[in-house]
Order: structure tokens, then sequence, then C-alpha cells
């Protein structure tokens, strides 16, 4: 579960400094960051949903 906290932090960043390189370039976000954000957002959920639920109950990781 650890490895997928990390993947999944390491997507929001790649994503944030994209963001971030936009805005340092015009001056602006795109109206559907947000949209982007949340989507993000319950997809991560999601993925810890399927992996709490599909573990093994005998493993210490």
């Amino acid at each position: 579960m650890a490895g997928t906290l990390r993947m999944m932090l390491a997507m929001a960043v790649l994503i944030a400094a994209g963001y971030g390189l936009y805005f340092l370039w015009t001056g602006v976000l795109p109206a559907h960051t947000f949209k982007v954000l949340g989507s993000y957002g319950i997809l991560t959920l999601i993925v810890f949903v399927i992996t709490i639920i599909t573990k093994p109950a005998g493993e210490k990781h």
C-alpha cells in the first residue's frame, strides 16, 4: 500500500508541476484545473479502496 501511496503522490506532484508551469507561462490557470484535480482525487480514493479490499488478510506490509 505504501507503493501505491508513493505512486499516487508522484503523479499528483507531476500534475501540479505541469499546472505550475502553465501558470508561470500564461499567468492564469485553465478553467478545467479543479475538474482535473477533483477527478484525480476520486481516482485516488477508488485505488485505495480497491487496494484495501483486495489485500490478503495475513499480509504484514
